[in-house]
């Protein structure tokens, strides 16, 4: 009995079963940065530790958004050829 040939993938379907991106989180953690600030729910001390968290949060999220970005280009690429 012969096995089926293996197609190659192409981006299309590969991008159908890929889990979706989302939306830029910059605007939600600045929301949430201002409502903790103006509503002066944390002393001095605990809103600096908050504030370097969220910025933390913020470069990861952006690290990790560019790092899809970097893969998406380089599977192009590889099907491409």
């Amino acid at each position: 009995m012969v096995g089926r040939k293996q197609r190659k993938p192409n981006l299309k379907t590969l991008k159908k079963k890929a889990p979706k991106i989302p939306d830029f989180t910059c605007p939600d953690i600045d929301h949430i940065i201002n409502y903790v600030e103006d509503k002066d729910l944390l002393n001095r001390t605990s809103l600096a530790y908050f504030k370097r968290r969220m910025e933390k949060l913020r470069d990861s999220n952006e690290k990790l958004r560019d790092s899809g970005i970097y893969w998406y280009d380089r599977i192009k690429e590889l099907l491409s050829k």
